[in-house]
């Protein structure tokens, strides 16, 4: 009984990796989404009813769900990332082969970025599910907006934030438009900002 266990183990955190990560790259919530949401929910169905599932163990699964859900919502990396080991922890905690479990999420981590360099590299495919968070309002150049480019006299200039900056987004100056991008915080659209830094194309700002 215990083999199945480690078969399905694999076969399930293999597969919620890979179809997370193919996620990433399509425009909407789709298939992909589907496969690894119910992936995990039968992981934590079959080791629920092996190890009989407490409480702590449930709220440290939701919590990190949770907490992956609102870094959507709050960017910056700090939330998700905290929901990411808090999910690898629980799926760990709930397994009763430590070893192995642990092997099975290396042996995933390390498949899911092979798969997102093949995308990245060879595929030449974007972060599309993460780009419509991050920046959704359409731009183009008759809204005046231009190509980045090192702007060190921007330094100490203020600008108004003209999407939301999450923490990527687009500020104006004047009539002219720049990507601009913080230092992890989430700043609103129409809020004045101030560039501290310039570094090759990125235009680092702050709120005022």
């Amino acid at each position: 009984m215990e083999n199945i266990y480690l078969y399905l183990d694999w076969i399930l955190l293999i597969l919620m990796s890979l179809t997370f990560c193919q996620q990433l790259f399509s425009k909407r919530f789709n298939f992909y989404g589907i496969i690894s949401v119910l992936s995990l929910a039968i992981y934590i169905a079959l080791h629920s009813y092996s190890s009989e599932l407490n409480i702590f163990v449930l709220i440290m699964f939701l919590g990190g769900i949770s907490l992956i859900i609102l870094e959507m919502f709050i960017p910056g990396g700090i939330v998700g990332t905290i929901g990411v080991i808090t999910l690898i922890c629980a799926i760990v905690y709930v397994n009763k082969s430590s070893y192995n479990i642990t092997f099975i999420i290396v042996i995933s981590i390390i498949l899911s970025i092979a798969l997102y360099i093949i995308n990245r590299k060879v595929l030449k495919r974007e972060l599309v599910f993460l780009n419509r968070l991050v920046l959704n309002d359409s731009i183009s150049t008759e809204d005046g907006y231009v190509a980045s480019e090192s702007r060190l006299e921007l330094v100490g200039k203020n600008l108004i934030a003209y999407t939301d900056l999450r923490p990527a987004g687009v500020a104006a100056l004047n009539e002219e438009k720049f990507d601009v991008v913080t230092d992890g915080d989430f700043i609103e659209k129409g809020n004045e900002i101030e560039v501290v830094r310039v570094e090759g194309m990125r235009v680092i700002v702050r709120k005022k």
